[in-house]
């Protein structure tokens, strides 16, 4: 298998990882957790495992800038308290197929904030994808049409969801420049932690896990599947191939998300709920061809 093909399989594995993070955050939020004890555990799990797996492999990713900390930290609680409560109280008050689409408006905010504060050029087709997410979002939350509508509130969250995540992805972008990308996500997963901490509810939690300790099997899974197999997937994918087409391959996760909604948690699918989905990949894969051939005429 050449590298184009490995790599691409690689990030349609990570998407994949992603894309079925509903299955375990609907496992835990039955069992009697929390958003925030939910994002605690997945969290503490990852920090505890990529630890190990840098204390094995590598032990000099430890070492850090002290002056980049701050930004770190920034990152590590963006990512660990602001994206997962967002994310994780979208799915658990809407629905699966929903939450993965409103949080895929992340290159919307992306290229709005690239516009902003680096004078990016926002392109045809970023245009044209900028329209088709509004659009896409409008029609899978079902705000023109009858059937099941999400609570306002979780829409507001599942847009929130998007932002959050586009700061996530600028922020880290620019502590990569700067840093080793290992130390990068060591050290905000070890923040993310303890950031956490506070909003734990150990009161709760800890008699929770007592009384059903198949939720702390649950939780180490949703860490394994959806952030250490995702994470090493996606990284070794990037690697063989461009950035642009790996957005592209990365569609893969909100396709995942919402099959996993309609036909493992039997949500309603409709007309315009399908058209919607097929409006936020097709602006996913336009974004790609954009970034692309910006990439191309760079070089």
């Amino acid at each position: 298998m050449d590298d184009n093909r490995k790599g691409a399989l690689l990030i349609i594995l990570a998407g994949t990882c992603w894309g079925v993070i509903s299955i375990f955050i609907n496992y835990l939020s039955a069992a009697g957790l929390g958003e925030m004890q939910i994002s605690f555990l997945r969290q503490f799990f990852a920090a505890l495992v990529f630890c190990f797996i840098v204390f094995i492999r590598d032990r000099s990713k430890f070492r850090i800038s002290g002056r980049d900390l701050w930004l770190i930290m920034l990152v590590g609680l963006i990512n660990g308290v602001v994206f997962n409560f967002l994310y994780f109280y979208t799915i658990i008050n809407s629905r699966a197929s929903i939450a993965v689409v409103l949080l895929y408006t992340s290159p919307v905010f992306v290229i709005i904030l690239a516009r902003i504060f680096f004078k990016e050029k926002i392109t045809r087709y970023k245009f044209i994808a900028l329209v088709l997410t509004v659009l896409g979002c409008v029609f899978v939350t079902g705000v023109l049409g009858e059937g099941y509508m999400p609570p306002p509130v979780a829409i507001l969250t599942g847009v929130l969801t998007g932002l959050s995540y586009a700061l996530n992805n600028i922020l880290t972008s620019a502590a990569v420049k700067k840093n080793d990308p290992q130390t990068v996500t060591l050290y905000t997963l070890i923040f993310s932690f303890i950031f956490l901490i506070p909003f734990s509810g150990m009161s709760t939690l800890i008699p929770v896990c007592r009384a059903n300790p198949k939720t702390l099997l649950v939780a180490f899974l949703l860490c394994i599947v959806t952030c250490v197999m995702a994470q090493y997937f996606f990284s070794v994918g990037l690697n063989l191939i461009e950035s642009g087409k790996a957005a592209i391959y990365g569609a893969t996760e909100p396709i995942v998300g919402s099959l996993v909604g309609i036909f493992i948690f039997h949500e309603e699918s409709n007309l315009m709920k399908i058209i919607g989905i097929i409006m936020v990949i097709a602006a996913i894969l336009l974004i790609g061809k954009s970034n692309a051939e910006q990439g191309e005429e760079s070089e």
